[in-house]
Order: structure tokens, then C-alpha cells, then sequence
């Protein structure tokens, strides 16, 4: 058994280093930037011809509960730089994609397993939350705001209230995206779909 596992586990890494080696990045990514490394990957892999239908690529660094801005200027530090990491890393991308002729076919979304709360505490930071934005990038995105603005002033026990549920955004990238018409079987419910795509 084994043995069969790491045969298998060869033929599928050569496919991948073959399709990684079939095509080169056409953008400029940023430096330093473990987020635009990954993307820099998965757009070789793309358009090496490698047949996987959703990548992930993680970033962390936002358990922020401590010096999450500087004392002197609240618009820098950590979280200033997490933002920026990931704005210049799908930048690069959307480039490399759109230079690749790829544009069309690819659709970026972030998701996160936990958000963070509004209030700081006490060591420039903020704790655990609920609520929190997502963001669907692509060439063939209706841009805007979907959902309702959450109440600065209208919290559930400090926290953000959730407007709309994310299961929503899930339905539409699995439905409207993917075309997989079982999405009350994968998220254990209906929920309704947005119409973010031209």
C-alpha cells in the first residue's frame, strides 16, 4: 500500500513540477511578501496547464491581540503591513493573470477563520471577533459593497454584527462560480446567491 501511495505521490509532483516549469510570471511581485510568493506559484501553475479548480494560499500574522498599530501613529504598523502584503500580492497576480491572458478564468477570494473586535484593548491590539469583511477579485467582479454597512454602535456583546451571512458568499462562489448546483448539500443549507459577477 505504501508503496502504491508513493508512486502515486511522484506521478502527481511531476505533473505539477512540469507545469510549474511550462510557464514563467510576467508581472513584477513584491519582495518580501510570503502571500505574492504563493500567488507567483499558483499563477505558473495555472497557466502550466495544471488542471486543479481552487488553490489556497494562507497568510498569517493577524492574531493582532498586541501591538496591532503604532503608539504614535495609529494608521502604521503590523496590521498596516499585513494589508499592504495582501493588496500588493493580488495586485501582482491580477497582472500576471491579465498579462497571461488568464484573467478571465481566475477568481481570488479571502476567508478567514476568525475576526477580530472593534474596540483596541489595551496593548494596541483587539481580540478575537465574529464578524468580518471577505473579498472576491476578477476580472469579471461587480464591484461594490454586498451586504449592509455592520453598526459601529449596534454590537452583539462587542462585537460586529455578521451582515450578510458568509454562507451567502460561499453559496455564489460554488454556485454562480464553479457551477456546482449542490450547495444546500455542501454548506447544510440554502442560502441565497449574489450576483457580484458582469
Amino acid at each position: 500500500f505504501l508503496r502504491v501511495v508513493s508512486e502515486k505521490t511522484k506521478i502527481y509532483s511531476d505533473i505539477i513540477r512540469t507545469a510549474y516549469r511550462r510557464a514563467s510570471t510576467m508581472a513584477t511581485y513584491p519582495t518580501e511578501n510570503n502571500l505574492a510568493d504563493q500567488l507567483k506559484i499558483v499563477a505558473r501553475l495555472i497557466k502550466g496547464g495544471l488542471k486543479t479548480r481552487v488553490y489556497t494560499v494562507t497568510i498569517g500574522g493577524f492574531d493582532t491581540h498586541k501591538k496591532q498599530v503604532n503608539a504614535s501613529d495609529t494608521t502604521t504598523g503590523s496590521h498596516a503591513q499585513l494589508m499592504k502584503n495582501i493588496s500588493s500580492g493580488i495586485a501582482a497576480f491580477q497582472q500576471d493573470l491579465e498579462a497571461m491572458d488568464l484573467d478571465d478564468r481566475v477568481l481570488g477570494m479571502t476567508f478567514s477563520e476568525f475576526a477580530r473586535r472593534i474596540k483596541s484593548n489595551a496593548s494596541l491590539g483587539t481580540d478575537h471577533g465574529t464578524a468580518r469583511p471577505m473579498f472576491i477579485v476578477g476580472k469579471g467582479v461587480k464591484g461594490g459593497l454586498y451586504g449592509r454597512h455592520p453598526g459601529l454602535t449596534d454590537l452583539d456583546d462587542g462585537n460586529l454584527k455578521m451582515t450578510p451571512d458568509f454562507r451567502r458568499v460561499y453559496a455564489t462562489m460554488i454556485d454562480e462560480w464553479l457551477g456546482c448546483h449542490e450547495t444546500p448539500a455542501i454548506l447544510k443549507g440554502q442560502f441565497e446567491t449574489f450576483k457580484v459577477f458582469a
